[in-house]
C-alpha cells in the first residue's frame, strides 16, 4: 500500500461531497462497478443506517473467479446529508473501522486503500470534490 493511501486509512477521510443523499446511491453503484485491485473487485452493500438520515455502507472485497465465495468486508463509509444538494462521506479512520466484530482494514489495507483513493478519484473526476490531482491507487 503506498504511504498516503496508509495515510488516509489512518486519519480517516471526511469530506462533502456536492450530490443529493437520494442521488448518491446511484453514483457510488455506477463509479464503484468499475473499481478494481489486483484480482479483487468491490462490492458495497449496505450496513446499517437510518432511513434518509445516515447510510452506514460496508465495503467488500470479492474474487471474481472464485463464484459463490463468501464477501471479505474491508471498512465502512458513512453518508449523511448536509442540506440541499449536499452529503457528508466519511471514511472513519482506521482504529474506528469494525466489520462483522473484526478489524476490517488489517484483513488488507492495500485493498481499502486502493478503494477509498478510487472513489475519492471518482468524486473529483466528476467535479464534485476539488483535490490537487488524481490520488495514486495503487
Amino acid at each position: 500500500m503506498s504511504s498516503f493511501a496508509m495515510f488516509l486509512l489512518e486519519g480517516g477521510v471526511d469530506v462533502a461531497v456536492a450530490v443529493d443523499f437520494a442521488g448518491i446511491t446511484s453514483l457510488l453503484e455506477e463509479e464503484t462497478a468499475r473499481y478494481s485491485c489486483g484480482e479483487y473487485i468491490y462490492k458495497v452493500s449496505a450496513g446499517k443506517g437510518t432511513l434518509g438520515k445516515r447510510w452506514d455502507l460496508v465495503v467488500n472485497a470479492v474474487d471474481p473467479n472464485m463464484e459463490g465465495q463468501p464477501l471479505f468486508p474491508l471498512g465502512r463509509i458513512e453518508i449523511e446529508p448536509m442540506g440541499a444538494g449536499e452529503v457528508n462521506l466519511r471514511v472513519p479512520p482506521r482504529i474506528e473501522q469494525r466489520v462483522l466484530g473484526e478489524d476490517a482494514a488489517d484483513w488488507d489495507g492495500k485493498l481499502f486503500g486502493s478503494f477509498v483513493t478510487q472513489l475519492l478519484n471518482s468524486l473529483h473526476s466528476r467535479q464534485l470534490i476539488d483535490l490537487p490531482c488524481l490520488l495514486p491507487t495503487a
